[in-house]
């Protein structure tokens, strides 16, 4: 579709149910960096990649025996990180379907991001571990560097285990990572060095998800205490809704929003931002209800309520450029949210005009006459004139030096980014054409026994075409 026919007003979230994908075991989904993919992290060890055009699977990744926490994408499309209870992290090459880096922890991983910018690097939190940096090699036959990050002194209990942090994310461009902890604390650490920039402490509860903004520079959280908090990251010179922050002025973490239900109190189970970075969508935990509710980031104003099926709503996804959203039921069902867009077409030709109704037309009587009256009362002869034109305009083709026409496409801003440092950018899923057997030897002929034994074959004298061997 014409992303320009598109109204510029019309809300950025979905009004109903468009589709739904069958996948039993789905327990978490996740958008591709462009939106024409959707992964399924499943319960049975294996991660479903499904293509948005034809709401098909495209490719089946066969993880392990162990359920899957989660996955997530690179920038490009092209790799993908799945983690399970196991503590094995791997990162797919879905060009090739190959293994480019498997890691193995301790215990079970609580959470993982891939870097925003290049696909050697991800960080991951185990649930008994410090959280790690993970660096791969380039050929992919190194082993993968592992750098342990301390993000505070009491972060690991060593009688109790306690989980030095329970989610993570990036920061826009990766210089930055962020990291919630079980006891409410939230963390910016430095990447290149891996220490602690600045931190604060937005409750007593543990910090269950966290994201980051596409467009801006500030993460949302869910905590257990059911608040959902919008902090703004102050980074030096990077800009913010308020003003650009100076190089000298040092790093903080402000909650701006907070947002709850008083009078149900439910759980949240995800917390994300629109494409556009004005909304905050998140589903609740309800075993009966299948409820995504999205809120305005600057005033915390409940905006729209999607209600669903009577299912319980284990994950939701939100689509990086259009108002589509995914959520996985208990079932293992995928809804696709969407809204049937009002295509505007006087952006495309200004003198076009809208029918509310159809309009009888009438044709006039000579419309078809081969000559006609001008006002002036000079009489026309429309075959010669069009004649004459055609002439005209063969006439002009044929000049060397003619004015030609030429339709320059710009970027769109929403599929390209001036900030982008990673690879394989324009990255297309190849499709896999699987052939049954049984179809393929009844469409194909059945081989000649005299052509695939060798002595026969030698056995047999040349020919040429026309000629005719007659044996004695």
């Amino acid at each position: 579709m014409n992303r320009k026919l598109l109204d510029p007003f019309e809300p950025e979230y979905p009004e109903a149910v468009e589709a739904c994908l069958d996948d039993e075991y789905a327990v978490k989904c996740a958008f591709s960096h462009s939106g024409s993919l959707l992964a399924t992290a499943r319960s049975d060890g294996r991660c479903y990649i499904w293509d948005m055009d034809t709401l098909n699977v495209m490719r089946k990744l066969n993880h392990g025996e162990t359920a899957l926490l989660g996955l997530s994408w690179s920038r490009s499309g092209r790799y993908i990180l799945t983690y399970d209870e196991a503590g094995i992290c791997i990162v797919w090459d879905l060009q090739t379907e190959a293994i480019r880096a498997r890691v193995e922890f301790g215990s079970a991983v609580a959470h993982a991001c891939m870097h925003p910018r290049t696909s050697s690097k991800f960080i991951v939190c185990p649930t008994r571990e410090a959280p790690c940096l993970v660096t791969i090699g380039s050929d992919g036959a190194t082993e993968p560097i592992i750098s342990p990050i301390r993000i505070s002194a009491d972060s690991v209990n060593q009688k109790a285990k306690a989980a030095a942090s329970t989610c993570c994310c990036f920061g826009k461009k990766g210089v930055y990572a962020f990291f919630g902890s079980s006891k409410g604390h939230v963390y910016a650490v430095d990447t290149q060095s891996l220490k602690v920039v600045c931190s604060t402490k937005l409750s007593s509860s543990a910090v269950n998800t966290m994201a980051r903004n596409p467009r801006g520079s500030d993460i949302v959280t869910s905590s257990s205490d059911r608040i959902l908090r919008v902090c703004e990251v102050q980074l030096p010179g990077q800009e913010t809704r308020r003003k650009v922050m100076p190089a000298d002025t040092p790093p903080a973490i402000t909650v701006t929003t907070k947002i709850q239900d008083i009078v149900n109190r439910v759980h949240w189970t995800q917390a994300l931002f629109s494409s556009s970075g004005d909304y905050i969508v998140s589903g609740i935990q309800h075993k009966a209800e299948h409820n995504i509710y999205i809120w305005d980031k600057f005033t915390g104003s409940l905006v729209k309520m999607l209600t669903g099926p009577n299912e319980l709503l284990e994950d939701c996804a939100v689509h990086p450029l259009r108002a589509i959203y995914a959520s996985v039921s208990t079932f293992g069902i995928i809804y696709m949210w969407t809204r049937v867009p009002q295509q505007n077409w006087n952006a495309f030709a200004p003198g076009f005009r809208e029918l509310e109704e159809n309009i009888e037309y009438l044709e006039p009587e000579d419309i078809f006459d081969r000559r006609l009256e001008r006002p002036e009362g000079e009489g026309v002869d429309c075959v010669q004139a069009r004649i004459q034109q055609d002439k005209r305009a063969a006439a002009g083709a044929d000049e060397s030096e003619m004015s030609i026409d030429v339709d320059i496409t710009d970027n769109d801003p929403l599929f390209s980014d001036s900030d982008s440092q990673s690879d394989d950018d324009g990255f297309v899923l190849p499709v896999l054409v699987e052939c049954d057997d049984n179809l393929v030897s009844t469409l194909l002929p059945e081989p000649d026994p005299q052509l695939a034994d060798p002595q026969l074959a030698a056995n047999e004298a040349p020919t040429t075409p026309g000629q005719t061997i007659v044996e004695s």
